[in-house]
């Protein structure tokens, strides 16, 4: 028996694995997929070698109409970590007007004042020190990046010359210009909530961590959360929980249990299969990512990852190894900026000026050495759903962001086409014309707006930010409390991970992911109530 099931030791899982077994008298019972993390999770150079791995999940998302009927990649990670353990490590908190926006929707206590003093009590930052902004001392380190190319920083004061401001801190007055992103990195090696949350709290005797373990349902009996079965070497299993469950499993692995237990829109649920418990028709709806479209130039010289060789991954990994430094200790996405696509909106469009021509997550180089431009929408209209494809927990589930088609006005799409746009106008800007040489295909050819188009649906990627599945809202429909972080409707079942957000943020999800957790970490821990409740559907729950 233990006091608390945590579900999933990603991001949000080792937060609260930490910060709820620190009262002694709490048996904590942390569960994971997938194992520890290999070392080149650790090499920060390396984040994009562990797709298609063991460690990675491998979901990709249904045809989309939207994308000329191709299947999107969506990577996740498969280990203790979760998908921080082999995510870009970039520290940022999006805009105030994101959590006031949050709060309007229908989550008091949410708004930007009430959030900020929480981020800045989790920052451990040893490269920004105002007070107003940032914290020194908590466990989630952050730091500035070691070691950037020459390329980056010519990217970045291309984008100052031509008419962008420059910004030393996209976390601090404000978000919108060029500059140099933070990293959770320190001493030269990734430093996510598994190294700095969950690391120190193992040896405590009430923490029980278990890998290798595929849950298959919750189980709910009379209305309540009793404990959790799961597959561990092919035999099921059963554990209970005296005081609650929390799905800490992402917004994909949350939403798939909360569905196999029987809770989500009962007709679909039904014609999986699954017996409906509880009919929650917003469960695997409001589902939101952060759409990219990258493009390449070539550069004059030889230089950056497209300059790699055998000789260069041996030397510069030696060095790794040996004294955390050089190239390795770089995630190689650490030029960005936020920007406007039009005067009338806050920063919409986030930008990479990477020093390497890939192309496909870095699956292939180009034969030459380049670099690529990469484009990321940050308020996207588009909201699509995820199902569950069988009562089978070994199944994926049905994925579909419905990428532009559920956007009606068009407005994704055109922002993103102003996005490359700019970016061709920072890349024809000294001093950063003067490195490359020609636009690469399939995008130089485009010129057009309806050319554009047609290459965003061509090569359009997500930013591994899938957000919102799982909402919390005091409306009668959002399936999570804010407060309390608990499921209407059950008793003992919460949720603490990036499937809560109503709406997308302005950045990268992770630090909101890490906040919601320390958050729920304090409702859990001082049973703060329910302020709404849900409708039971025939069924017994057993």
């Amino acid at each position: 028996m233990f006091d608390t099931i945590i579900v999933g030791a990603g991001s949000a899982g080792c937060v609260l694995a930490s910060r709820l077994s620190a009262d002694p008298d709490r048996r904590v019972l942390l569960l994971e997929a997938g194992g520890q993390p290999p070392i080149n999770s650790k090499v920060p150079s390396d984040w994009v070698t562990l797709f298609n791995t063991a460690a990675d999940w491998g979901y990709y998302t249904v045809a989309q109409p939207g994308c000329r009927g191709r299947r999107i990649f969506w990577p996740r990670g498969k280990m203790v970590g979760g998908s921080g353990a082999m995510n870009a490590m970039i520290y940022i908190r999006g805009l105030p007007s994101d959590f006031d926006g949050w709060e309007a929707m229908g989550c008091p206590g949410w708004g930007w004042a009430d959030v900020l003093p929480d981020f800045i009590a989790t920052e451990g930052n040893t490269g920004r020190t105002d007070p107003a902004y940032h914290g020194t001392s908590g466990p989630l380190h952050v730091e500035d990046v070691a070691w950037t190319h020459p390329w980056e920083r010519a990217w970045i004061e291309a984008g100052v010359a031509a008419g962008y401001p420059a910004n030393p801190d996209f976390n601090g007055p404000e978000q919108e210009g060029f500059g140099l992103f933070q990293f959770t990195i320190r001493e030269g090696a990734r430093s996510g909530t598994s190294r700095a949350f969950l690391e120190g709290a193992l040896p405590r005797p009430n923490l029980t961590l278990k890998t290798g373990v595929h849950i298959t349902r919750v189980i709910l009996e009379g209305g309540r959360a009793k404990g959790v079965e799961y597959l561990e070497n092919g035999v099921l299993q059963r554990v209970c929980a005296d005081a609650e469950v929390v799905l800490c499993a992402g917004s994909i692995g949350s939403c798939q249990t909360l569905m196999l237990s029987g809770v989500g829109p009962a007709d679909e649920l039904a014609a999986a299969g699954v017996t409906p418990v509880l009919d929650i028709p917003q469960v695997g709806k409001n589902m939101q990512d952060h759409i990219n479209i990258p493009f390449s130039y070539y550069t004059k010289e030889e230089g950056g990852i497209g300059a790699w060789d055998e000789a260069f991954l041996t030397e510069s990994f030696a060095e790794w190894e040996q004294a955390k430094t050089g190239p390795r200790t770089s995630a190689w996405v650490a030029a960005g900026a936020h920007v406007r696509s039009r005067p009338d909106v806050e920063p919409d469009l986030q930008f990479y000026g990477a020093a390497s021509p890939h192309r496909d997550y870095a699956r292939f180089l180009a034969s030459k050495s380049g670099m690529t431009f990469h484009c990321t929408l940050q308020r996207p209209e588009s909201r699509g759903e995820m199902r569950l494809r069988s009562a089978n927990p070994l199944d994926h589930p049905d994925l579909d962001p419905k990428y532009f088609v559920s956007d009606p006005s068009g407005r994704d799409i055109a922002t993103l086409v102003e996005a490359i746009r700019i970016q061709r106008r920072v890349a024809a800007t000294e001093p950063l014309a003067g490195i490359l040489g020609a636009e690469m295909q399939p995008s130089a050819e485009c010129r057009s707006d309806a050319e554009l188009e047609t290459y965003i649906r061509g090569h359009c990627t997500t930013l591994y930010h899938v957000a919102g599945t799982l909402r919390m809202g005091t409306d009668a429909a959002a399936p999570v409390d804010p407060a309390s972080f608990a499921v209407k409707g059950i008793e003992g079942l919460h949720v603490a991970d990036a499937s809560l957000f109503p709406k997308m943020i302005s950045g990268n999800t992770n630090t909101t992911t890490v906040l919601i957790a320390e958050r729920a970490a304090r409702a859990i821990a001082g049973s703060v109530p329910a302020t709404a409740t849900a409708t039971a559907t025939a069924g017994t729950g057993a």
